[in-house]
């Protein structure tokens, strides 16, 4: 058995809500995803396929939480720049050679800056 530490300096919530991902570039469309798990650190969501974002482009974020939800995570909104860490391919469970289906999507993971404003219950 492996005994494994947390490294993680925030505890992350899986809440079912949206988050609007706003690129730097100004030419660059907003990504909007479902939230799989958030923190005080980041946000994990997925967004549909093909995603614009790359990883290491600088973005802000935006999430909302209604207050049926905050108990799970108790910040109303958060708003923050981060950076995108990383984008990947979700496993769709299609077989090889099948035609993607409408509902492709990524997993992306963003990073938020330290300065991340984090908004209280409403």
């Amino acid at each position: 058995m492996s005994l494994t530490t947390e490294r993680r300096r925030f505890r992350r919530a899986a809440v079912a809500v949206d988050v609007a991902i706003r690129p730097q570039d100004a030419a660059a469309a907003v990504v909007t995803g479902a939230v799989k798990d958030i923190s005080l650190a980041g946000v994990y969501c997925y967004a549909p396929s093909p995603c614009p974002l790359q990883p290491g482009a600088p973005v802000t974020c935006e999430v909302t939480v209604p207050a049926e939800q905050t108990r799970q995570f108790p910040f109303s909104r958060i708003l923050s720049k981060g950076w995108v860490v990383r984008v990947e391919p979700i496993p769709t469970g299609r077989r090889e050679g099948e035609r993607p289906s409408d509902d492709a999507r990524v997993g992306v993971a963003v990073a938020f800056t330290p300065d991340v404003k984090a908004f209280g219950t409403v």
